[in-house]
């Protein structure tokens, strides 16, 4: 089955597992974010503008929300409307501020690494990329985690035929 367009990740496999195996643990993709087989999917921000992946440069903004509870509220992390920022194939993960007075305000939650795409037969273009914990994803995670540590990684589905003439 192919991609759908968006981001797909599933934000650092022994975290997910860890959670889930909590006794009243939930990791839940709330819409129009979705649970699938290779992690959680963010669909792209139709308004925001489309970058064309060739150059691996740019701004990409992706909807949708990931939540973690567990321990009774103790452990409650959120992960809101990811966005990647690129240039020359390296650049960062962001994601909402949750709670604060700037409702758009992003944080820079892993660095990230792309590796080359693959073109479908179809024109779609996959890319995927390697994250480490930053410093405010740490801080996110509860701080169980130290910076550099790797994340699982991503994948971001471009459209068919997208940015090609």
């Amino acid at each position: 089955m192919p991609l759908q367009p968006g981001l797909i990740w599933n934000v650092k496999d022994s975290f997910v597992a860890y959670v889930e195996a909590l006794d009243d643990g939930t990791a839940e993709a709330l819409s129009p974010a979705s649970r699938q087989e290779g992690g959680f999917h963010f669909p792209w921000d139709e308004a925001a503008p489309l970058q064309d992946p060739g150059g691996f440069s740019g701004a990409l903004q992706f909807l949708g929300t990931v939540r973690f509870g567990g321990h009774w509220g103790a452990l409650d992390v959120e992960l809101r409307d990811p966005r990647i920022e690129l240039a020359g194939g390296s650049g960062t993960l962001l994601v909402r501020e949750r709670g604060g007075l700037d409702a758009g305000r992003m944080l820079p939650f892993a660095g990230l690494e792309a590796g080359p795409g693959v073109e479908g037969a179809d024109g779609s273009l996959l890319l995927e990329l390697t994250a480490a914990l930053a410093g405010h994803g740490r801080l996110l995670l509860g701080g169980q985690y130290a910076v550099g540590q790797p994340l699982s990684p991503l994948q971001v589905a471009f459209p068919a035929r997208h940015g090609r003439a």
